[in-house]
């Protein structure tokens, strides 16, 4: 399992881009909608904070016009022009007009501070409604990524009959899928040992490959317990530190170039891993399922 890892990795490298391209177009959909939505819910609060402080300070232009007089005057504009400039951004001019234009308007209206604050509360809770979504979406597409590598890379193992294929391409990335979720709930709860949930995910991902390896190969000479035992599941824990290792030179070399890119390969690159460590696994498999049958047919001798 430990050997055939980076050739089996280089050999269906091509099928690397089945995962960028999903999982890109998802990227790219989402933020696309995300920004739209947001750009308009920033245009709409604009507009009602506008709409507020004009009407505020239509009712208050007495106190409004004796405030702006006074903090124009705090500028020296008969001085030279750069010296104007300086005393405008250079200072905290700028932030003490904006807050005391703000100030005056809110003790001019009662209703004034309120209503800025729900029409900011608002737009956040758009925003981030908004972000969720677009999370909620890649996260399908992340899905979907993996769900159609693995059926490009193991479409050969599975194709035997209709519950293999159930097995190998649905029930197990829903599996897959469930123990990330637990990985990452885990993670948020007991971040000090963040190591052993590492290692406990990558174990349960161990078991999970080998036992979907089995059940789409086994012949009857198999069992699982034959499959199932520590050995194997840290050859397949060895299998995958050497494949992660392979993705950190790619991605480190990928940087040198673009670090953008370098960011945006992490996940397909990490679906093409496990999907790869998978195949890894149904070729272990096969290698005992022929030693098994090699030595019922020399004790058959």
């Amino acid at each position: 399992m430990i050997k055939n890892s980076l050739k089996t990795f280089l050999k269906n490298l091509v099928y690397l881009f089945i995962s960028m391209g999903i999982f890109y177009l998802f990227l790219i959909i989402a933020a696309y909608v995300f920004v739209t939505a947001t750009i308009g819910n920033l245009g709409e609060m604009i507009g009602q904070i506008g709409d507020l402080i004009q009407s505020t300070a239509t009712d208050s232009s007495a106190s409004v016009e004796q405030f702006l007089q006074y903090s124009m005057n705090q500028i020296d504009w008969d001085g030279n022009f750069f010296h104007t400039l300086s005393q405008i951004f250079g200072g905290t001019w700028i932030e003490d007009t904006v807050r005391g234009f703000f100030g005056v308007l809110d003790e001019s209206s009662e209703n004034f501070g309120e209503t800025f604050s729900a029409i900011l509360n608002t737009f956040v809770n758009k925003t981030v409604t908004n972000l969720v979504i677009a999370v909620v979406f890649i996260a399908i597409g992340v899905v979907l990524a993996n769900y159609a590598t693995k059926f490009a890379i193991r479409v050969r193992s599975a194709k035997r009959s209709i519950r293999k294929v159930i097995i190998a391409h649905t029930l197990v990335p829903i599996a897959q899928t469930l123990i990330l979720v637990i990985f990452f709930v885990l993670l948020y709860f007991i971040q000090a040992y963040a190591f052993l949930v590492v290692f406990f995910l990558l174990c349960m991902m161990g078991v999970l490959s080998l036992t979907s390896s089995w059940l789409i190969h086994r012949d009857g000479e198999l069992k699982m317990r034959d499959v199932l035992t520590a050995k194997n599941v840290l050859k397949y824990l060895l299998s995958i530190f050497l494949l992660l290792l392979i993705n950190v030179v790619i991605d480190v070399l990928v940087f040198l170039l673009s670090p953008l890119l370098a960011v945006l390969l992490l996940v397909p690159l990490a679906i093409y891993t496990f999907n790869i460590a998978e195949v890894n696994t149904d070729v272990f498999v096969c290698s005992l399922i022929e030693k098994k049958s090699g030595k019922a047919a020399k004790a058959a001798e």
